[in-house]
């Protein structure tokens, strides 16, 4: 799994968050902070990756374009990321920081689950 750049991966995020495919210009209009060949080189890109897949034809005023939508969740993503990474605790941290809309819940989300796997782990020494 090649690296995405920060553009791409925004671009991603937004699919994942949004729920609904989008064509380069459905998405520009929406996020005009990015430019639109940009945007247009990194939808290229993420499908050539796999990342996103091209849907259903939307018509414009004058011509039609395809549609894009997430091809993987971002669970799923995170999976391949971890794989390819090692399981590495530093970048898969960094990886949901950047993905995570609310930074306070993933804090909350990731101290439940160390809680609970030190519960486990404690349990299991126990009955060792």
């Amino acid at each position: 799994m090649t690296k995405l750049t920060k553009k791409e991966f925004e671009i991603l995020r937004i699919l994942w968050e949004s729920g609904r495919p989008y064509t380069v210009s459905e998405f520009y209009s929406a996020h005009s902070d990015l430019a639109k060949p940009t945007i247009a080189k990194a939808f290229k890109t993420l499908a050539a990756r796999g990342y996103i897949k091209g849907g259903s034809f939307v018509q414009s005023k004058t011509n039609f374009a395809q549609a894009f939508s997430a091809n993987l969740t971002k669970d799923e993503f995170l999976q391949l990321r971890k794989n390819q990474l090692g399981a590495s605790p530093n970048l898969l941290f960094n990886t949901l920081w950047k993905a995570a809309p609310d930074k306070d819940e993933l804090l909350d989300d990731l101290s439940a689950l160390l809680d609970k796997y030190r519960k486990q782990s404690e349990t299991a020494k126990k009955e060792q």
